[in-house]
């Protein structure tokens, strides 16, 4: 087993059937998102470096899982909730009329809910939330300095 830095191999860039998997699961998460937040999904500029570097940060979050976890796989809701916290932090979606703070809070937050429900209905099990919930949510996303393992706990705890 390793356990010295040199004995691991350095992350390398990803392979295009990687981005384009976890593009596509972000893309279904948020397939809804023109209604929810009520613009033309077709005018919203989307950052596609940032884009590729949310991905290489999920991807290398999933290999300290498997490294620091004895090989335990990251699951749906701790992927999802990375997915969130670094839209929030990165800001990749930008809509001329909106902020890109009110922006990318309202997309992660519709992300994160559509996660939830793809997850509980998955696995039929309830989800616990609430408007009141949701907005609490938004404002979290907005303003306080949420960490990702926050995020991730906060998923898991809405569900029953």
């Amino acid at each position: 087993m390793a356990n010295k830095p040199e004995e691991f191999p350095i992350f390398t860039p990803l392979d295009k059937e990687t981005i384009r998997n976890m593009l596509l699961k972000i893309s279904n998460y948020l397939h809804n998102v023109s209604d929810i937040i009520q613009i033309d999904h077709r005018k919203v500029d989307i950052a596609m470096d940032i884009m590729y570097e949310i991905i290489e940060r999920i991807e290398k979050r999933r290999v300290y899982f498997h490294i620091y976890y004895d090989g335990c796989k990251m699951g749906e809701l701790n992927e999802g909730s990375l997915m969130c916290f670094w839209i929030l932090k990165l800001s990749p979606f930008h809509y001329n009329g909106i902020s890109n703070n009110i922006l990318n809070a309202k997309i992660a937050l519709c992300l994160f809910m559509n996660m939830l429900h793809y997850h509980t209905q998955k696995e039929k099990i309830k989800l616990n939330i609430t408007e009141t919930i949701v907005n609490d949510i938004y404002y979290g996303f907005r303003f306080r300095d949420l960490s990702k393992e926050a995020i991730m706990i906060l998923a898991e705890s809405l569900i029953n």
